[in-house]
This record gives C-alpha cells, structure tokens and sequence, in this order.
C-alpha cells in the first residue's frame, strides 16, 4: 500500500468525517448503519462512475446491502446521506479536483461500505 501524502491528508479526513457524520447516533442498528454508510457509498459510487474512469462498482455488494436492509438504489439516494455525501463530494472537486477524489474514493469508505468502489 502506497503511504498517503500531506496532500492527500485533508481529502481523506474530509471524506471520513463525512461517513462518521452519517454514522455518529448513538443506538443504531445494523440495519440503520448499513443504510446510512451505502448511502453515502452510491453518491460516491455515482461521482466515480461519472468521473474516474480507473474505478468500478461492486454491484453484487450493493445489492447484498440493499437486501439486507430491504431497501432500494432509489430509496437511499432519495435520503440524508446521499445528500450529505454529495455535498462533501461536490466541495472536494472544487478544492482538490477529480483526480484527487478519483485517487481516494476506493479507500474513503469503511464499514458495510467497503468495497463497494475498487479500482479495476
């Protein structure tokens, strides 16, 4: 694994504060913070599929979450994580650029959310 730069740094706490901040509540439930964190995920599974064409979707994985939690691609981009994510995401590009975001993103998301964007 490659050590992360200084420049690299402020992206990286900038995206993982945005997953703690959609994961922060005190009693969740699994179900709750498998939703909250594929949420967040699909925003930034929908900016890399836009965006960075070196980066895939796992969609096996997004679908053995959205099964678990019986929910849908739809309903959990309608939702306050997906927004809060598109936020951070949206910040980010004008800051740092794509390819900075594009270079992270594989590793920006933790949890039930891991793996759901690699690189190809």
């Amino acid at each position: 694994m490659k050590p992360v730069s200084f420049c690299t740094l402020p992206l990286l706490l900038l995206l993982s504060a945005a997953l703690l901040c959609s994961t922060a509540h005190a009693d969740v439930t699994e179900a709750e913070a498998i939703e909250a964190q594929l949420g967040s995920a699909l925003e930034s599974a929908d900016f890399a599929a836009k965006n960075c064409p070196n980066l895939a979707i796992n969609d096996d994985k997004v679908q053995e979450l959205l099964k678990r939690i019986k929910k849908t691609a739809a309903d959990l981009r309608a939702g306050e994580d997906y927004d809060d994510q598109h936020r951070v995401v949206q910040q980010l590009d004008k800051q740092q650029g794509r390819a900075m975001i594009c270079m992270v993103l594989p590793s920006a998301h933790g949890g039930y959310a891991r793996g759901v964007i690699q690189k190809k």
